[in-house]
């Protein structure tokens, strides 16, 4: 088998069965090493590395022009990711930041606000443009009384399309 860490059929993955297991190791023995964060950041971007490594590896084949360009280490990078995974565990870095008390509230009125307005209320709106451009004020008007009875309103914007928003209650 050789060194590098490219699979073939059957063959096993250099970063799955050593790499990822050694970093693994390392990550656990820094933890219990007085939470020695330095060393597990360590083996953290070792395993990022690791991944980095392999892309390249393919990357600079296809550069290379090489035809049958080699296989990604699909096994190698599921064990970098979950090796990643299980680090991040200690290290809590890969979250989703919480909104803020505004952000929701934003979010909040958005939900209600912001909404998909249906075909049938655009396509009231295309019609009264329509009219509005042909300066058919009556239909133009009756066209914005109904689709204001569907419970949304148009806001005309000088040189652009309206702005159709819910009715606020």
């Amino acid at each position: 088998s050789s060194s590098s860490s490219s699979t073939s059929a059957g063959a096993e993955s250099e970063i799955a069965s050593k790499l990822i297991p050694a970093q693994l190791a390392n990550f656990e023995a820094a933890l219990l090493d007085d939470l020695s964060m330095p060393r597990a950041a360590a083996s953290l971007f070792a395993c990022v590395k690791a991944a980095e490594t392999e892309f390249k590896r393919i990357k600079k084949a296809e550069k290379d022009g090489n035809e049958a360009s080699p296989p990604l280490d699909m096994e190698g990078l599921r064990a970098v990711r979950d090796a990643i995974e299980q680090m991040d565990k200690v290290f809590g870095i890969f979250y989703t930041v919480p909104l803020t008390e505004e952000e929701k509230e934003n979010e909040n009125n958005e939900d209600s606000g912001d909404l998909v307005v249906p075909d049938e209320v655009m396509e009231l709106v295309v019609q009264r443009t329509a009219a509005k451009d042909s300066k058919e004020w009556d239909l133009a008007d009756s066209l914005r009384a109904r689709i204001t009875e569907l419970g949304f309103v148009v806001k005309d914007v000088k040189g652009g399309e309206p702005i159709v928003s819910r009715v606020e209650n």
